[in-house]
């Protein structure tokens, strides 16, 4: 897919940016085509051979923020005569860091879906605490982007539908 000027897309490590300009220039002697990406007052330029290989995408679609709420809303199941604990829960944090900033959006609602179970059995070491806000405050930034609405409607929205999800766990453990 390619994009043209005033596209809103996404890239990895930078977030929502807008397509200012498409440059071309001399690299070791070859003429290459660049996207200019604005993110506030930071620009990059991704060349465009590189630039779905390295992730940029468009801003997610109504569709796509459909099922990432049907994820979100689709409990956690437990193994088959397994309690509630915390290590059910474990992430790697260092892997966690590097998909938040990929900006996968359900490999990051993955993590912030453990990680919100998890804090509701123990409270969460601060690194956890800080991946925990982290993919959801990037999720519900995009979320809010293709919505026109705020982040902060868009976390509380996030937030009750995992507390759905995991209210609606509880019943089912407990109708079993």
């Amino acid at each position: 897919m390619a994009f043209g000027i005033g596209d809103t897309v996404v890239k990895p490590g930078l977030g929502i940016c807008k397509i200012k300009s498409i440059r071309k220039m001399q690299v070791e002697g070859k003429e290459q085509s660049f996207y200019v990406l604005q993110s506030g007052d930071v620009k990059v330029m991704v060349p465009f051979a590189y630039a779905h290989a390295g992730g940029l995408r468009s801003v997610m679609t109504e569709s796509q923020i459909d099922e990432l709420f049907a994820f979100f809303r689709e409990p956690i199941l437990l193994p088959e005569h397994e309690t509630d604990t915390p290590d059910l829960y474990a992430i790697k944090v260092d892997r966690a860091k590097d998909e938040i900033k990929q900006r996968s959006p359900l490999v990051v609602a993955a993590i912030a879906k453990t990680l919100f179970y998890k804090s509701k059995l123990c409270d969460l070491p601060k690194i956890e605490t800080e991946l925990l806000q982290g993919s959801l405050t990037t999720l519900a930034e995009e979320v809010a982007h293709a919505q026109h609405t705020t982040r902060q409607k868009i976390l509380f929205k996030i937030r009750s539908i995992l507390t759905e999800g995991r209210k609606a766990r509880k019943d089912s453990i407990h109708h079993t």
